[in-house]
């Protein structure tokens, strides 16, 4: 079986749980002996490239287009990138294509590969078929309902991922996804949403991320040696993520002066984002709050490990964040909001905790709840995590059950061929 991946970004480029996840993938099916290579394309990167290269075995062929100022309507379909598209699939001649994150690529690939007559599987890594800002996340705070409103709110987020935003967008999207052979999630939960804004549940598969442990290497910065080491000494907090409002940093910045009293830790923020997240996060008191701005992917996995706990306090419909496969794959509890498919991971005194959405004050006594344990139930519960993820969220599971779709998706496709 040949698989082609299709992804706006790739590793090492802004490495995200989306990216990580292709990436991740890729590396297992090639484990399995699948011959599988990656397209990254992008629209929007500022610059043009066209090159072949490998990342970690992957071959991996970069088409990137200089941005063009002809609005929202380019976002929905890019001739560049339906060129690009048809390029690859001469090239390589898959027998699947597997496609992830869009945004900056446009819906081409479909078209392009509807017209090659390739079967395609669309991995669904937040709700982009139904919003614009791909979270259902308005502007006030509050979540669009799709049951609710079925052409979009209009009231979007628009300070990250704000894209493809025309008249009708959801029904739009729906066609150009058509030939999409079979969705699959990570999560119940974005499956669910997307079945109440009309998409048929019969075409959804649900499958957890996995994790490759390959992807590790030593850390080189000092000074992320040092916070490691602190840890042995030092109750440590970890939230790795883009410092967007729709991670929850606000919720974050009113917790850390409720914990003062009760406990000195270090709490490490591994990411970078927005002016507003960063400067509120520097208000903090600094012997506190540690911003480690961006670190490399394969070095992450230091960090999780030293943690006591990684807070996931997102606001927003997060799919399924690939923070808590790594920090689980660690041993390290999460301490989660409760909120989209946050919860069909994190089990409550099982492989972590979790509160209400936005309530700073829930995460700060579930903090305090933690490190009032003795150490030998902390140490149960790091072992409970470590167990968890390793008979539920390893590559092995993801790749098996992954073959199962492209095989259901190739018989399928042989049938209608016979058919016609």
């Amino acid at each position: 079986m040949r698989v082609l991946t299709i992804s706006n970004l790739f590793p090492p480029h802004n490495v995200g749980g989306a990216e990580l996840s292709a990436f991740n993938t890729c590396l297992g099916l090639l484990e399995r002996g699948i011959e599988v290579s990656a397209l990254m394309v992008h629209a929007g990167l500022g610059r043009r490239a066209n090159r072949l290269h490998r990342v970690q075995g992957v071959s991996v062929r970069e088409r990137a287009f200089m941005p063009l100022p002809l609005g929202p309507y380019l976002e929905v379909f890019d001739p560049r990138v339906y060129r690009a598209v048809v390029a690859e699939l001469r090239r390589v001649q898959p027998d699947v294509v597997h496609v992830h994150n869009v945004c900056g690529a446009s819906l081409a690939p479909f078209v392009a590969c509807r017209r090659q007559g390739v079967p395609v599987v669309l991995t669904l890594h937040d709700q982009w078929l139904l919003c614009p800002n791909n979270m259902l996340y308005r502007a006030n705070g509050e979540f669009c309902d799709p049951a609710q409103a079925p052409e979009g709110c209009d009231q979007c987020f628009r300070r990250f991922a704000f894209w493809a935003n025309v008249p009708n967008r959801r029904r739009a999207l729906s066609r150009l996804v058509a030939n999409v052979d079979l969705f699959v999630s990570p999560s119940q939960a974005t499956v669910d949403r997307h079945v109440a804004a009309g998409y048929d549940r019969r075409r959804f598969r649900v499958i957890r991320y996995g994790i490759h442990p390959r992807a590790v290497q030593p850390i080189s910065d000092p000074s992320l040696r040092g916070y490691v080491r602190q840890s042995a000494y030092t109750p440590t907090l970890l939230f790795a993520g883009a410092l967007v409002e729709p991670k929850g940093i606000a919720t974050i910045v009113e917790a850390v002066p409720l914990l003062r009293n009760y406990l000195q830790a270090q709490f490490l923020i591994a990411g970078s984002g927005d002016g507003i997240s960063v400067s509120a996060l520097r208000s903090l008191d600094p012997r506190v709050v540690k911003l480690l701005g961006r670190v490399p992917f394969q070095e992450m996995r230091h960090l999780y490990a030293c943690a006591d706990l990684t807070v996931v306090p997102s606001t927003h419909h997060d799919n399924s964040p690939m923070v808590i496969y790594e920090s689980l794959l660690s041993g390290t509890p999460v301490l989660g909001s409760d909120m989209g498919g946050i919860p069909e991971l994190v089990r409550e005194g099982e492989t972590g905790y979790l509160f209400p959405v936005g309530d700073a004050g829930a995460l700060a006594e579930k903090v305090i709840l933690h490190f009032a344990r003795a150490p030998l139930q902390r140490r149960r519960l790091r072992q409970r995590a470590f167990e968890y993820a390793h008979g539920h969220l390893t590559m092995d599971g993801h790749v098996e059950a992954l073959l199962g779709v492209y095989a259901e998706v190739l018989a399928q496709s042989q049938e209608d061929g016979r058919r016609r």
